[in-house]
């Protein structure tokens, strides 16, 4: 009997590796220092909205993180509105969740790019509660490991990497509409809408009200 193809542990390890060596993409003027710095300012269009919360990463290979300018009082309160929350015991932990999810082994790195570029999707969906944002964390987390496992799952273009990584990605980005859905839910307060239509038969007319399957859906009927 042929074994059964898989994918062997340094197969796997050496995907591992490769993961964790690519870096995020930054988009700059080539060789103008001044459009470079002009880039990097908001546009018009997201001061409408407001800027999303900023954290700075001195290193990816770590988790500490700090505030932007010396205002840390200021920073932390924008947080905390963007995590919907009043607790900085809260607001602590979720960021350090954040982080675990977007950096889940010890020598695995994280851009500052990555994190703002979580923390400003947390701030766009707007959470009002502490429930909320943890479902706002899981969507970012089952999401980000999503998109590794779908990268990976083409790494080579064989079945076994598609067959393995691919059915996880699958999974992942499945349970993240789920996730999604429940998070609108939970916004929207379970609300239910329930239409009412009036129909008005004149006097000699007929109406039927229900479920009506036309002839050719019944057992043996036709058109009549």
């Amino acid at each position: 009997m042929k074994e059964k193809e898989r994918i062997t542990g340094k197969e796997a390890a050496h995907v591992a590796e490769d993961m964790a060596s690519r870096g995020p993409v930054r988009l700059v003027a080539s060789n103008d220092v001044q459009e470079a710095q002009a880039a990097a300012l908001p546009s018009a269009g997201s001061e409408q909205r407001g800027t999303p919360p900023r954290v700075r990463k001195p290193s990816p290979q770590n988790d500490q993180c700090l505030a932007p300018t010396s205002d840390l009082k200021g920073h932390r309160k924008r947080l905390r509105q963007a995590f919907g929350t009043m607790s900085d015991e809260f607001l602590d932990v979720i960021l350090g969740k954040l982080v675990e999810a977007l950096r889940p082994g010890l020598y695995d790195k994280l851009e500052e790019a990555t994190l703002n570029a979580a923390l400003a999707t947390i701030d766009s969906m707007r959470p009002q509660t502490e429930l909320q944002a943890l479902l706002a964390v899981q969507i970012i987390a089952t999401g980000h490991c999503g998109l590794q496992f779908l990268r990976q799952s083409h790494r080579h273009m064989t079945k076994d990497y598609i067959d393995v990584y691919g059915s996880y990605a699958v999974k992942l980005l499945r349970l993240q509409n789920e996730l999604i859905q429940t998070f609108d839910r939970y916004q929207r307060g379970n609300k239910q809408t329930v239409e009412v239509r009036h129909v008005h038969i004149h006097s000699g007319g007929q109406g039927v009200v229900g479920i009506i399957n036309p002839p050719s859906d019944q057992s043996g009927g036709g058109q009549e």
